[in-house]
């Protein structure tokens, strides 16, 4: 049977753009390049899209924004999720939750094609993202549809991404000068995922926290992790077996902080007195574990709040003073750091 009624959603679907590129088109506002609004003009005029003239802008918007995030299970995660959802709320949209952790088996073309069954459904008008697996090609489908997206806690250097991050190299270079007062001079780190920004700005604040008082970069001293206790752990664990072992540790979020206290205790090791340890991220267990834990603390929900409310004013067509947020983080001395140990 012949469809009798066109809608925007099936101008969207035939144009690959979403619902809200062909309002903005309808409603001659900015943001959709040239090219996009020549295309989604040619199928209107293909299907004979008449705009009812009662309705106002953005009502045949779907208001649906996408949040893509690695995995729901650690605290990290919930803190941000819990700001965006609240920020969502507060601005009435709805907020759809795809998690990449059934994904990241499969191959680079099968994600792709999954990104682009996500795109293609024409059910959201924009996506946040959190430090996403495979963030390239994301980013590539997303603006090949023309779908305004914010990232967090990862940028691509320029300034010019929509994102909202923490001051993350500031706030290890805080660390490292703690540490530096109490005496320590064989000072080990743990990165995060090399693959996002977050882990280099961070591994950039250790070095400078080395350069300020002249000490040298030793590559022996520093260990890949991925945000995972278990990796803390090994990593740890390879550190404090070297024949000059660090008397200190700094690790890239909470979660491989815990797996450093861990190994520290493993080796006879009291955390606090023979080996100071910190974490980044301030999450509820580090005010609860024993020792507790000296942590750098990031604003993890207010990253999310944030993040919403720029998507939401992108998509809304209003200016952004700057498309790279940086929000402050502060360090939070606890029992896990002492002076240097007497050998």
């Amino acid at each position: 049977m012949e469809k009798l009624h066109v809608t925007i959603a099936d101008v969207a679907k035939l144009a690959q753009v979403s619902k809200m590129s062909v309002s903005r088109v309808l409603n001659n506002q900015t943001g959709v390049s040239e090219s996009t609004r020549r295309r989604i003009m040619e199928v209107v005029e293909q299907l004979g899209y008449v705009p009812n003239p009662g309705i106002r802008n953005h009502t045949d918007a779907t208001k649906m924004i996408a949040l893509l995030i690695p995995d729901i299970t650690t605290t990290y995660m919930g803190e941000i999720v819990r700001g965006v959802s609240g920020a969502a709320e507060r601005l009435n949209y709805g907020l759809m939750l795809y998690t990449q952790g059934n994904i990241d088996s499969i191959n680079h073309a099968e994600r792709t094609s999954y990104y682009l069954s996500l795109l293609n459904n024409n059910m959201v008008d924009g996506v946040l993202m959190v430090v996403p697996v495979d963030y390239e090609v994301i980013v590539n489908d997303l603006k090949a549809h023309d779908l305004t997206y914010v990232i967090i806690d990862h940028h691509n250097g320029t300034g010019n991404e929509p994102s909202v991050t923490a001051t993350n190299r500031k706030g290890v270079l805080d660390a490292m000068r703690h540490l530096l007062a109490l005496g320590h001079r064989r000072i080990g780190f743990i990165t995060g995922r090399m693959d996002i920004a977050c882990s280099h700005d961070r591994l950039q604040g250790y070095r400078d926290g080395l350069a300020e008082v002249g000490l040298p970069f030793d590559h022996e001293l520093v260990r890949e992790g991925d945000f995972f206790q278990p990796t803390g752990f090994q990593q740890a664990q390879s550190l404090l077996q070297m024949d000059e072992r660090p008397t200190a540790i700094i690790a890239s979020n909470d979660v491989m902080a815990f797996g450093v206290m861990d190994a520290a205790k493993a080796n006879g090791l009291q955390v606090g007195r023979d080996v100071s340890i910190i974490g980044f991220d301030d999450v509820f267990m580090a005010s609860q574990v024993y020792p507790t834990l000296t942590t750098i603390r990031q604003p993890m929900a207010d990253m999310g709040e944030v993040a919403l409310e720029m998507l939401v004013a992108l998509l809304q067509g209003r200016t952004v003073l700057t498309m790279r947020r940086e929000l402050p983080t502060e360090l939070i001395i606890r029992e896990s750091t002492g002076r240097v140990p007497q050998r």
